[in-house]
């Protein structure tokens, strides 16, 4: 009883949180206690100079970025996560999303997405985004919290250089699809042999020092659906031999998805780009027993128990 007792909880607050907004039903109780600390997220910004493609309003994306850091900076988030595809296309498109996180202030945490990479070749070894090393995975602690930023594009057709490693992808696909399985597209990525030793080294380090874990990729691993990374079975099979994992944060899906296993929350947030009404963004809130998710724009407000 025990053990399921939190996730009971945690999908009864799920459902009965609003679509949108910030949550003005919580008890003043719960409004008094004072987080560990904050971080906010931001995913699939998507700017481009170009008119609006079906649901995606590329040119309202830098002014949804601009409302959303400066909403974060308000509410004294320490730091931001960006979860990918700040970009749709096009190198020089970079540099205007940048420059309004950079004059935010906000220390940012980026994470590799797809069309980051939708850039001219001999940019894409060399994209514009600060991070530890040059493998776009790295890791970082925040208390007795460790954040693990992961390169779901790693295994891709349009990320890797050398005709070789993307005819591997390629064959690697078609196995795939011949599985009949629903993430085998070509703007999937997934993570290589290397990265997912250092995941299980990371994790395993982490539980031996007693450490909760954040894990952030743009891309899914749960619940299945199109979106989720290529081998996203075997990174859930590797996270599924721990326990002190509270969430897997990422974007891709546009529409955004919630599912638990193992008492691990994965939580995909909604695309900024999306629809002609409002952008998307989060203040993550950790406390020592939950997540306090307030969503702004379109994206919904969240208590998940851990």
């Amino acid at each position: 009883m025990n053990s399921i007792f939190p996730l009971l909880i945690a999908t009864y607050m799920l459902l009965s949180m609003p679509e949108s907004g910030r949550n003005s039903n919580i008890r003043p109780s719960e409004q008094n206690q004072k987080p560990l600390f904050s971080f906010g997220i931001i995913t699939d910004v998507h700017h481009c100079n170009a008119e609006p493609e079906g649901s995606r309003f590329y040119n309202e994306s830098l002014h949804r970025l601009k409302e959303a850091v400066t909403s974060l900076k308000a509410d004294s988030a320490d730091f931001l996560i960006n979860l990918g595809d700040l970009i749709d296309r096009d190198y020089a498109s970079f540099e205007p999303v940048l420059k309004i996180i950079d004059s935010s202030g906000l220390r940012t945490f980026h994470c590799l997405g797809n069309h980051d990479f939708s850039v001219d070749a001999r940019y894409k070894k060399r994209l514009p985004l600060q991070m530890p090393g040059k493998n776009g995975y790295y890791s970082f602690n925040v208390d007795n919290f460790r954040f693990i930023i992961l390169n779901g594009n790693e295994v891709s057709t349009y990320a890797q250089s050398g005709k070789a490693a993307i005819k591997k992808t390629e064959e690697y696909i078609e196995s795939l699809k011949a599985e009949g399985m629903p993430n085998a597209l070509d703007w999937n990525g997934g993570l290589g042999i290397k990265q997912l030793e250092w995941l299980g080294l990371q994790l395993d380090e982490a539980s031996s020092k007693n450490e909760k874990v954040f894990i952030v990729c743009h891309f899914p691993t749960y619940p299945e659906n199109n979106h989720n990374l290529l081998n996203y079975r075997e990174v859930n099979a590797l996270l599924g031999n721990y326990h002190n994992i509270i969430a897997w944060f990422n974007g891709h899906n546009h529409a955004g998805n919630y599912g638990n296993f193992n008492m691990i929350h994965f939580v995909n947030l909604k695309a900024m780009v999306e629809t002609d009404k409002a952008g998307a963004w989060s203040l993550v809130e950790v406390y020592s027993n939950k997540l306090w998710i307030k969503g702004s724009g379109r994206e919904r407000s969240q208590i998940l128990a851990y």
